[in-house]
């Protein structure tokens, strides 16, 4: 009994381990509001571009004193009707968070935590449809830092 007591100790262990380990990498749910105020420097907003430099849509990243700081980041679609679209964000020493799929206003808002004392980076995506000329995009960082 005590040796089945013993294994079942280290299989539930291991599976505690590899749930931990799985965490940092997992997407966390995106949020509807964006906590805190939205941030209005070192460029940002930032406008989405295509590579003739025409916009389509913005990046937007907010910044809130709880939990250690946290910051939100969404991008919004300045077109008419659904799109493909995606927001990005992390730290420094974070894993990245990412909303991606098909919006007819906004994706994200993707969140990070624990943000006091680190850069942030973000990044966002809208595809108007195929060619390069409908591929719109937009990054940040390091910005936020401290």
């Amino acid at each position: 009994m005590r040796s089945a007591v013993r294994k079942f100790a280290v299989v539930a262990g291991v599976v505690v381990a590899a749930a931990l380990v799985a965490v940092p990498g997992a997407e966390a749910a995106p949020v509807t509001t964006c906590p805190g105020t939205e941030l209005h420097k070192e460029g940002l907003p930032k406008s989405l571009t295509n590579r003739l430099g025409e916009a389509a849509g913005t990046l937007h990243l907010w910044y809130s004193s709880a939990n250690g700081g946290t910051n939100c980041a969404k991008v919004y679609d300045d077109a008419s009707g659904s799109h493909s679209m995606s927001v990005s964000i992390r730290t420094d020493t974070s894993a990245t968070v990412t909303d991606s799929g098909t919006f007819s206003t906004y994706a994200g808002g993707v969140v990070v935590t624990g943000t006091n004392g680190h850069c942030i980076y973000v990044s966002g995506s809208l595809s108007l449809g195929t060619g390069q000329v409908n591929q719109f995009r937009a990054s940040a960082g390091p910005v936020a830092c401290g």
